[in-house]
């Protein structure tokens, strides 16, 4: 709904060469949607306050319940407040889901499945804005090689071509937090469905809509083109560059490409409101063309929200950020990265953000801030974060549910948060 009123209480903590001195007072247009303008049978999601409430209200009653059809499976421990867990399922028509708290060495896990959407610890999941906590890791991994720096432009980086002036000013750390000027536009998806490279998203007009670096605009084709940026800089093919700069460090099983996944272990998605029987999405359009060979002119659809990945392997990820760089013992990129990651770059009335990074300071669900990420897409909310200092983690994967919001927060993942910070994990021995 409205603004919060906790979100900006925190200063900037490690200012980069005036990435905090923005203008908070011009609240711009910030959509949260994986995937440029994809509405999954042109049903926008309620992203306005009227359409939030019409939602609210419509919710109850078109939209289907797992009440009833629930089956749990449980890894280690089982949760000591399951009723309050299923309430919330209940509450925010939870298509399946995976919950993963970690608290130190204290892991507990529950796959809930309803008919049609299995969960168990094989599923993987389309984990949508996730994705951009991996690739903003990837692209400092580069920065830490030399490959670039955050404040490098990106014309300097991507292949030449028609458009590219339209990027004048754009820096990689822009890209980052979302404050290159640039807009998401319905040409996107047609290029990156007809195969046509992303000078053609240039050059179609109106991509860049305010000054690099004075406001945020929530920007998944910006993010995109990190994807480009890594291909032309290495040479390599988007799941080589993270399979090698993240994933097989973490031990983390995920992939950008789906074609590489057995499609019966994905989590179907569906789009609780409005609900149609068998619009489930396992693998997207884009997502059945396989990555083997770098394209940096058309794979800028991917390193926005295209990952699969299962619970655990999130897990691993937000420990390394908890740890600033370290997993296991070992360095995997150094606190300088971690500080320029967890600052704050970038906000709107709604939203805090450093690189690739959400920054939730919602004192309600827990006095620490909170660092992570949300994936809106095709009706999944997903959410992963961790909490500061703390460590505590809490992961929740779905197949679909209630896509209400207050601000740009998922209400399903607020109430997720609050109950297993201030209750579950908070009653553990």
């Amino acid at each position: 709904m409205g603004a919060d009123p906790h979100e900006h209480k925190h200063p900037c903590p490690h200012p980069h060469r005036g990435a905090c001195h923005l203008d908070r007072r011009r609240a711009v247009r910030d959509d949260s949607q994986e995937h440029f303008h994809q509405r999954s049978g042109g049903c926008p999601m309620p992203g306005t306050p009227l359409k939030n409430l019409i939602y609210r209200m419509a919710l109850p009653f078109l939209a289907p319940s797992p009440r009833g059809k629930m089956t749990h499976q449980t890894e280690g421990l089982p949760l000591n407040d399951l009723k309050g867990y299923e309430k919330l399922l209940i509450r925010h028509h939870v298509m399946g889901a995976t919950l993963l708290l970690k608290n130190g060495d204290k892991v507990r896990t529950v796959h809930t499945s309803v008919p049609g959407h299995t969960a168990g610890p094989d599923a993987m999941y389309r984990v949508a804005s996730i994705t951009k906590m991996a690739t903003a890791l990837v692209a400092l991994s580069m920065v830490e090689e030399g490959l670039f720096t955050l404040d490098t432009p990106v014309a300097e980086l991507l292949p030449q071509g028609p458009g590219t002036d339209v990027l004048a000013g754009v820096t990689v750390r822009h890209l980052l937090c979302h404050t290159s000027g640039l807009v998401d536009t319905s040409e996107a998806d047609k290029a990156l469905l007809e195969g046509r490279t992303f000078h053609d998203v240039l050059v179609a007009g109106n991509q860049q809509f305010k000054q690099p670096g004075k406001e945020m605009n929530y920007c998944n084709f910006g993010f995109g083109l990190m994807g480009c940026i890594m291909e032309q800089a290495t040479g390599k093919a988007l799941p080589d560059i993270f399979g090698e700069r993240l994933f097989t460090p973490l031990h983390m099983k995920a992939t950008l490409d789906a074609t590489r996944l057995d499609e019966n272990t994905i989590m179907p998605i569906t789009r609780v409101l409005p609900y149609r029987k068998g619009q489930d999405v396992r693998i997207t359009r884009l997502g059945r063309q396989p990555l083997n060979t770098p394209d940096p002119l058309r794979h800028f659809g991917h390193t926005a929200g295209a990952m699969y990945a299962n619970a655990p392997a999130l897990s691993n990820l937000l420990t390394l950020i908890a740890n600033k760089g370290e997993f296991e013992g070992k360095r995997i990129l150094s606190r300088d990265a971690f500080y320029s990651m967890l600052a704050l770059q970038s906000s709107t009335p709604t939203r805090m953000y450093g690189l690739g990074l959400v920054l939730l300071n919602r004192p309600k669900i827990s006095k620490r801030m909170l660092h992570g990420h949300q994936g809106f897409a095709y009706g999944c909310v997903d959410g992963a974060f961790v909490e500061e200092f703390d460590g505590r983690q809490v992961i929740f994967l779905n197949g679909g549910a209630s896509e209400a919001r207050q601000g740009k927060l998922g209400l399903v993942n607020r109430d997720i948060l609050a109950w297993a910070l201030n209750k579950e994990m908070a009653s553990w021995q």
